[in-house]
C-alpha cells in the first residue's frame, strides 16, 4: 500500500475527503493556506518522517476557493497574522504580475497554481538527495463544487520571465 503525505490548509478539513478519494495510508501536515515554511529544522523532521513511515508521495492541496488565497487578493483581514505576512505580500506581488501578464480573469487558479509549484521546488530542493529520488512530488487544487482534484497546471509562463519590448 502507497504511503503518502500530504500538505493542506486547516481551514479546508480535505482530510476525509482525501481519504474518501485516495484510500490509502496517508499523513498529514498543515499550514494556513499552505504558508508553510521550510526551516533546516523542519525539513530534518519531514526527511525523518519520509523515511521511518516509507513515505512515496507527497502532495500539496488547496481548493480554488481557499480563504487565505482569496482574502489575500482582496480585503486583507488576516494580513496582521505574524505567520502570514510574508505569505500576503508573495500573492499581491503575483496578483500584480498576473494581472499584467494575462488576459484570463481566473487570477485565483493561476496564483493558487503558483503557490503549489513554489513549495513543491522549496520542498523538493531542501530534501536529502537519497530521499528526493526515491519519492514524488506533486500539487491538487481541490474544486469543493465538483469534488474534483486536478493536477496543479505545472506549465505556466511565469510572468517575472517575460520582457516585452
Amino acid at each position: 500500500m502507497q504511503k503518502n503525505l500530504y500538505f493542506l490548509c486547516p481551514s479546508e478539513n480535505l482530510e476525509a475527503v482525501i481519504e474518501k478519494s485516495f484510500p490509502q495510508e496517508n499523513y498529514f501536515l498543515s499550514s494556513l493556506g499552505n504558508s508553510i515554511s521550510f526551516s533546516d529544522d523542519f525539513i530534518l523532521d519531514i526527511n525523518s518522517l519520509i523515511e521511518s513511515k516509507g513515505i512515496g508521495k507527497i502532495t500539496f492541496i488547496l481548493s480554488n476557493n481557499n480563504r487565505f488565497i482569496l482574502d489575500a487578493m482582496k480585503n486583507q483581514e488576516f494580513k496582521y497574522i505574524k505567520e502570514l505576512k510574508e505569505y500576503y505580500k508573495t500573492i499581491e506581488k503575483r496578483k500584480v504580475l498576473t494581472i499584467k501578464s494575462y488576459k484570463n480573469k481566473n487570477f485565483t487558479s493561476l496564483i493558487t497554481s503558483h503557490i503549489l509549484k513554489t513549495k513543491i521546488n522549496e520542498l523538493n530542493s531542501n530534501l536529502f538527495d537519497w530521499i528526493r529520488n526515491k519519492i514524488s512530488i506533486e500539487g491538487k487544487i481541490y474544486d469543493p463544487t465538483k469534488n474534483k482534484f486536478f493536477d496543479v497546471r505545472i506549465n505556466i509562463i511565469e510572468p517575472e520571465s517575460l520582457f516585452l519590448n
